[in-house]
């Protein structure tokens, strides 16, 4: 029977010495969930900022798109309407480009009947002092 109880409290001894090295196992695993919470939280906190950030970064966004479109419309507008100025400086160049060359003509005829006229007078003058 001291056999047995002997091997009994041996047993006990073995089972203190377990259960011992499971305490400090339990105590080592709360110390890591207790830094896991932390991490997680502070993990929480940071996924708080970034939604704050990126919903500040949508508002800006949306800015920059509705200057972008008004720039685009006022730059259309403003192309029509250099295109339509341009247009009628061409069609009045057109204009004044005809009434040059009409001018032109003119002037070239003109210019051949003062040197018919002027031929004219020459032999006239020849004719009265001869």
């Amino acid at each position: 029977m001291d056999e047995i109880l002997q091997q009994i409290l041996h047993e006990l001894r073995d089972l203190k010495s377990d259960v011992s090295g499971l305490k400090s196992d339990v105590s080592s695993l709360k110390s890591d969930v207790s830094g896991l919470k932390s991490d997680v939280s502070s993990l929480k906190s940071d996924v708080s900022s970034l939604k704050s950030d990126v919903s500040s970064l949508k508002v800006g966004q949306e800015r920059i798109e509705t200057k972008v479109d008004n720039l685009a419309l006022e730059l259309r507008s403003n192309f029509k309407f250099t295109n339509d100025k341009l247009e009628e400086h061409k069609s009045i160049f057109t204009v004044v480009s005809n009434e040059i060359k009409g001018i032109k003509g003119d002037i070239e005829f003109l210019s051949g009947k003062s040197g018919k006229h002027d031929t004219e007078i020459n032999h006239i003058m020849n004719m009265l002092r001869g």
